[in-house]
């Protein structure tokens, strides 16, 4: 019975973590557009709205550029207008606690060889400046930030440069990083489970 009893509440406790622990925004792109097909100077977006200059929209293994996985879409954030593109996300409602900003950036692909510049906020939560040449693999970024009282904010993604090819994005999100007290709980529940599962084989 006490088994019984420490087992439901170490689910208990993996049960509100998890929820914690959800993406609040998430969006890899790979709805966006024609299936199949890149579109040059895309600005249809669900969740984005290009908010300066121009963005390609990208179907994996064109033009050169493999998105993230090799599958699916990602964003050529320097667009085929030769006015490299800032990209907003609609807005996010963030209630006061700790979060992480996570999204994944590569080199433009083609060369040349001249860095790309790329600027990240998250409404005066977070600011980034990105430098990255053109070879430059994929690589995940995770930035964690607090948020001290109830807000609505949105992430920007500000590209420099005019030549058509620039930073690529994929993979974005925002998710609520579980607070310290309850992973310790999580960990005493488990590790109590653990113990009374080793008594009761003894």
């Amino acid at each position: 019975m006490k088994l019984k009893m420490l087992s439901s509440f170490a689910l208990a406790v993996v049960i509100s973590t998890s929820a914690q622990a959800s993406a609040i925004f998430q969006d890899s792109f790979d709805t966006e557009g024609t299936p199949g097909a890149s579109t040059l100077n895309y600005s249809s977006f669900a969740n984005w709205t290009v908010a300066a200059g121009s963005v390609d929209l990208i179907n994996s293994g064109n033009y050169g550029i493999d998105c993230v996985g090799n599958t699916g879409k990602c964003v050529d954030l320097d667009g085929s207008t030769k006015n490299a593109g800032t990209l907003n996300s609609s807005s996010i409602a963030l209630s006061a606690g700790i979060y992480s900003l996570m999204f994944d950036i590569s080199g433009n692909q083609r060369g040349p060889a001249a860095d790309d510049e790329l600027l990240v906020t998250l409404s005066g939560l977070i600011e980034e400046n990105f430098t990255l040449s053109a070879n430059d693999p994929w690589q995940s970024v995770v930035r964690t930030f607090t948020v001290a009282e109830d807000t609505t904010g949105f992430i920007s993604f500000n590209h420099s440069g005019k030549d058509n090819i620039g930073i690529v994005l994929d993979n974005v999100s925002v998710s609520a990083v579980p607070e310290p007290g309850t992973l310790a709980l999580l960990g005493l529940g488990l590790a109590g489970l653990g113990a009374a599962r080793r008594r009761q084989k003894a």
